[in-house]
């Protein structure tokens, strides 16, 4: 009786485990964060790409400084081995605001490739994709995380070889600075990713 018993668990739990989903997140590491720059629209010839922080910010809507920032899309599926987008559960990515001038909204813009940032300025400035595909209201300084759910669908299906790009635009009349890749905290952008396999 006692082996019947055992056996019937052991059964019931092998198919479970066939028709479980495992979930597995991924925090982007460092390096994985290719480039980061601000471009500004009164400055559209000069370049920010080693300034410590990323400005965003608007004038009665009016889009004055973008941060841009550019990911390695092949290190990222093939560290959580994406093989289809189903499999990307939730995305985010992670901004530290450290200065807020004046709060307000930021949007998510993607933009399917990369950019160098010690060339890139507003004056011949790459398009970003004009769909929003995430929003955050900074209010105060510290973290906020943007869905990027969708965003990272699109780089999966648009550049499995080359990088992408997240760019930050903000409404109204807001003007926040977020921490770059070269704020000395290291509090620059990251990445977070969530799969489910069966």
């Amino acid at each position: 009786m006692k082996y019947k018993f055992r056996s019937a668990f052991c059964m019931a739990c092998a198919l479970l485990l066939v028709g479980a989903a495992f979930a597995m997140t991924w925090t982007s590491p460092k390096g994985f964060l290719t480039d980061d720059t601000y471009i500004d629209k009164s400055l559209p010839d000069e370049n920010f790409g080693t300034e410590e922080i990323l400005w965003v910010t608007s004038e009665g809507g009016d889009p004055q400084r973008e941060a841009w920032i550019s990911f390695n899309t092949v290190v990222m599926i093939e560290s959580l081995k994406i093989k289809s987008l189903e499999e990307v559960s939730s995305a985010t990515i992670r901004v530290y605001a450290t200065e807020v001038e004046n709060p307000g909204e930021m949007e998510l813009h993607f933009y399917s490739s990369g950019f160098f940032e010690e060339t890139v300025v507003w004056d011949g400035k790459p398009d970003y994709d004009v769909d929003v595909e995430g929003v955050i209201d900074v209010d105060e300084e510290g973290w906020y995380e943007i869905d990027a759910t969708s965003l990272i669908k699109k780089a999966i299906l648009e550049c499995k070889d080359c990088p992408f790009s997240a760019v930050l635009v903000a409404k109204g009349d807001a003007s926040v600075g977020f921490a770059s890749k070269e704020d000395p905290e290291g509090n620059g952008p990251v990445l977070k990713v969530t799969t489910i396999t069966a």
